[in-house]
């Protein structure tokens, strides 16, 4: 057995077998393999046959494997935005959920079975080997990362009554760890293939995908990118370059400059992500090119950076729970307060208010822009070695406010502390498009900022019984929060039930 990459990480392992039927096409005839396929040190291939015996590697043919890997191997590798917004914490996970809750309009549920089936195509290891019992792992980019998801729930019914023993589940790895993994699980089976003799027009052509794919032309690169940033943006590269009355050059010159790419850019196994682009990914579909061209100019370099931000900037992974999530998020938001030297219940207005002290303090610009797309609240950009920057959405549904531009400001800083890749860079637009764990995580953390449990503590008795409406109202105006943030933080404390939340939010 040949195994490539880490079994306590991500790890592939096969080991070519004699073809049991004579069936099917020659390549795959000539690559019937035992597979195995491991993540996180639990080997998803193991299952469990009706007579009781545990399987411990899926008997497949690996040319399909080989196929779809490098058909997709731009979209497995740089593609992030899923079909609709969700909830949902993974790709694997949306597959199974989406379908939930269908669209009551023939129309828009046929736009969305035809949606979910493209990505699954691009993104799912079973559209390789659909008549085989093989977990369905979805590989898909996650910023400068990898999310690595698989579930069961499609694979417990399957033919001969094979039942996978792993849960569904999620990880996420370095994009270039798990692209490496393949490339080498695909030069490994080409090589053994050659060794048996098998240098067929197969292996030839795939030997070729591969060279491709180690050195990408820019071309490539550009189309990587676009990947990235969503198939909408050609389209409002296009409408900008009209708007503008631009006539030289050409649609994908404009391309190359708004996804930040340089003339000297080079790629390998898989392309990062510059900060337009990460700002592209979590915008709608549907960018208007002046959304584009503002959130463009977010990400312009500006002066080197200042302050206490980059010393207090981590790479911080997220669980898959949301009730985890939300958990973290109010642990990172007490975790500033204190590296801030933040009295426990003090309130951030006056002179410790949140624009003009504390991000002075820790070195982060503040704009204000105009975007068409409501949905957006807040934008959140840094450059490595660059000043960072907050920018809030003065047509925002949420922005719009004073508490809710405060709201806004402490969410997006939560981006930039914790949503930061290795390189120092961020790009997160906060609308229904963005990634949903990162968003339940900043939305934790601003309440936690802005809503200490100290400062209720100092404000209210834990006896719900005893608050009025007025009570409440004045906590509000002390701490310069609406009545979503406090009503969740009472919430999210403990301190009253969902349905104690609904009613007090509804009597405020």
């Amino acid at each position: 057995m040949k195994g490539l990459g880490d079994r306590t990480r991500f790890a592939l392992a096969f080991e070519l077998l004699a073809d049991p039927d004579h069936a099917g096409l020659a390549e795959d005839r000539a690559t019937w393999a035992r597979f195995e396929l491991w993540v996180a040190g639990r080997q998803l291939t193991s299952a469990l046959a009706e007579s009781g015996v545990q399987v411990l590697g899926a008997e497949v043919p690996l040319a399909p494997v080989l196929r779809w890997l490098f058909k997709n191997w731009d979209a497995l590798f740089h593609e992030e935005r899923l079909p609709r917004p969700s909830p949902c914490s993974s790709a694997a996970a949306w597959r199974t959920t989406s379908l939930l809750r269908v669209p009551e309009d023939d129309l828009a549920l046929d736009e969305l079975l035809l949606a979910r089936e493209e990505w699954w195509q691009r993104h799912a290891m079973g559209a390789a080997l659909p008549g085989f019992r093989i977990p369905d792992l979805h590989v898909r980019r996650l910023g400068q990362r990898v999310e690595l998801s698989w579930t069961d729930q499609e694979w417990r019914t399957v033919p001969r009554g094979m039942q996978v023993l792993e849960a569904p589940g999620a990880l996420s790895l370095p994009a270039a760890e798990v692209a490496g993994v393949f490339c080498e699980f695909a030069t490994a089976v080409l090589d053994a293939l050659v060794e048996r003799g098998l240098a067929t027009d197969f292996v030839t052509a795939m030997q070729c995908e591969l060279a491709k794919v180690r050195r990408p032309d820019r071309a490539t690169t550009v189309r990587r990118l676009q990947l990235a940033a969503g198939q909408g943006l050609a389209a409002a590269a296009a409408r900008l370059r009209r708007n503008a009355g631009v006539v030289e050059g050409s649609v994908d010159q404009t391309m190359a400059v708004l996804l930040g790419l340089d003339q000297d850019a080079q790629s390998g196994l898989v392309t990062e992500l510059p900060v337009p682009v990460l700002m592209y990914r979590s915008a709608s579909p549907a960018l208007s090119s002046h959304d584009l061209q503002s959130l463009l100019e977010l990400a312009i370099e500006r002066p080197v950076e200042a302050g206490l931000l980059g010393g207090l900037q981590s790479c911080t992974g997220l669980p898959q729970d949301p009730a985890a999530i939300t958990q973290q998020g109010l642990q990172l938001g007490y975790w500033l307060r204190e590296q801030m030297g933040l009295p426990a219940s003090a309130p951030l207005v006056g002179e410790l208010d949140l624009e003009a002290v504390l991000l002075e303090r820790l070195g982060v610009d503040l704009e204000e822009v105009q975007l068409n797309d409501e949905g957006v609240d807040g934008v959140a950009a840094k450059a490595p070695g660059k000043k960072a920057v907050i920018a809030v959405n003065r047509s925002g549904r949420f922005a719009r406010t004073a508490v809710g531009r405060r709201m806004t400001i402490a969410h997006e800083l939560c981006h930039l502390l914790f949503d930061v890749d290795e390189q120092g860079r961020v790009g997160v637009v906060s609308n229904p498009w963005a990634p949903y764990a990162a968003e339940r995580r900043a939305n934790a953390f601003a309440v936690m900022l802005l809503l200490p449990e100290s400062a209720l503590e100092a404000r209210l008795t834990r006896d719900a019984s005893r608050w009025t409406p007025e009570l409440l109202r004045e906590v509000m105006r002390d701490m310069g929060v609406g009545r979503s943030t406090l009503t969740w933080q009472l919430y999210n404390l403990e301190w009253i039930s969902d349905s104690e939340r609904l009613a007090w939010a509804d009597a405020l």
